[in-house]
């Protein structure tokens, strides 16, 4: 059955405290432009991988993995997911020149945008900027996506000041990776209230 307006809505907007990795920065507009151009297109964001990008192709191991494949599928199959994993690695410490690497931050979450708390930000509302944001301390995986800054409260926390934004765009599949991430910290702070 499919879900009505609504009850989607409802989901996006629930909300929870966290504290994830997490990083952002400022995207000029003529960059978004081309951002939203090619997720127009493609429904993806485009690769901004980088220089990282280059040192990964030098180090593939694909052909051997084949290779080892037809001798040993099992041992093949462990080193494929080993590769995986340091690739994401690699790349959650080691974003691209232009990133920041991913620190653990409070953050407010929901499906439809979050918020952040950040001392000494130059931030103004209406700046768009880019998101990575691993759902646990011990995840390698991230979700990208861009937000509008909607609101900045100074002084809001610790001196620090409160970003708050709106997704736009965050892909459809991250989307739901957050919103069922809010569900199990929301189920997890219940839990721990009955039980304390």
């Amino acid at each position: 059955m499919a879900e009505s307006n609504t009850t989607k809505q409802q989901r996006e907007f629930v909300r929870v405290d966290d504290l994830l990795p997490f990083s952002w920065r400022v995207v000029s507009e003529e960059e978004f432009r081309r951002v939203m151009t090619h997720f127009e297109k493609h429904g993806v964001f485009p690769d901004r991988s980088g220089g990282i990008q280059k040192l990964m192709d030098t180090l593939d191991i694909s052909g051997p993995l084949k290779k080892l494949e037809r001798a040993d599928p099992t041992l093949a199959q462990i080193m494929s997911r080993l590769d995986v994993k340091l690739n994401l690695l690699i790349r959650l410490f080691h974003p691209s020149e232009d990133q920041k690497p991913l620190v653990p931050t409070p953050v407010n979450l929901s499906g439809g945008g979050l918020a952040f708390w950040e001392a000494g930000t130059q931030l103004t509302e209406g700046q768009i900027l880019e998101f990575r944001l691993a759902l646990s301390l011990e995840t390698v995986a991230s979700v990208e996506c861009y937000g509008r800054v909607m609101k900045v409260f100074m002084n809001d926390r610790d001196g620090m000041a409160k970003m708050a934004c709106k997704f736009e765009p965050i892909l459809d599949q991250h989307r739901e990776k957050l919103i069922q991430h809010i569900f199990r910290k929301q189920a997890e702070l219940l839990r721990a209230k009955r039980n304390g």
